[in-house]
């Protein structure tokens, strides 16, 4: 993660300024981060600083304490992405939701801010209140960012917005999907919809190139969120994740994250 300019953002390029805030607010615990996508890694003590490379690019330095049972998940993967939210180009002057009940994102290298909008627009039509509410650009640190739609949602808002509107709202993301240059046409989507329950969480993740999968599992949300509450050993403070198994048209509760 540095400053260099994003070509999957068409050169958009983050100041100093912003790594340095996002540093802080990592190392303080402000930001949830995670050093692989779909297994558990125990860190402790992470501190997050600005160097200054060879280059003259400022980038993020990363210092943790790893479980020994877990540096098996990063022996073999590529370095860390990450992943920074900012406000879409309507709101820019507009001061962040600290307590926003619903907040919903979309890579912008493939969903456009009139898309967001739309998704925006459909929930607000259900019933959700405004400044409960708020939409963002995702900004992926990597050399090619994946579809990705991530929802923050509290639990109490989940029963009325699973079973439609908040379908709705992801439906209106993937219908105005555009492949970015680079990207691949057929790339599946990753849907991310992270319940918390007080100091409670579970993300729930599916990945798939067809609509009609990702219809199922998320109007199966409840399934996923039952499931975890039923189960007080699987509670962390940084919560669970649970994946959508297609064959078995069911939420597979995996390792906390």
């Amino acid at each position: 993660m540095t400053d260099a300019p994003i070509r999957a953002y068409g050169g958009l390029r983050i100041p100093r300024e912003a790594l340095e805030a996002f540093a802080r607010r990592v190392t303080a615990g402000e930001v949830r981060l995670h050093a692989h996508h779909d297994n558990r890694v125990r860190m402790r003590d992470l501190m997050v600083d600005v160097i200054d490379g060879d280059d003259v690019v400022s980038e993020l330095r990363f210092e943790t304490d790893l479980h020994v049972e877990d540096r098996r998940w990063l022996r073999a993967i590529h370095p860390m992405s990450a992943s920074l939210m900012m406000p879409i180009a309507r709101d820019a002057q507009r001061p962040m939701l600290d307590n926003a009940a619903l907040s919903l994102s979309a890579d912008h290298a493939w969903f456009a801010d009139a898309v967001l909008i739309e998704a925006e627009q459909r929930l607000l039509a259900s019933g959700v209140e405004p400044d409960r509410l708020q939409v963002q650009r995702a900004l992926q640190f990597e050399f090619t960012p994946d579809p990705q739609i991530s929802v923050d949602i509290a639990l109490p808002l989940l029963p009325p917005l699973a079973v439609g509107p908040l379908w709705h709202a992801i439906e209106a993301l993937l219908a105005g999907r555009t492949t970015p240059e680079h990207g691949d046409v057929g790339a599946a989507t990753v849907i991310n919809v992270r319940i918390a329950d007080g100091d409670r969480a579970v993300t729930a993740v599916v990945v798939t190139a067809d609509e009609a999968v990702a219809e199922r599992a998320i109007r199966s949300l409840e399934q996923a969120v039952a499931s975890f509450l039923a189960d007080p050993a699987s509670s962390t403070p940084s919560g669970s994740v649970t994946l959508w198994d297609e064959d078995s048209s069911a939420w597979l509760l995996r390792a906390s994250c």
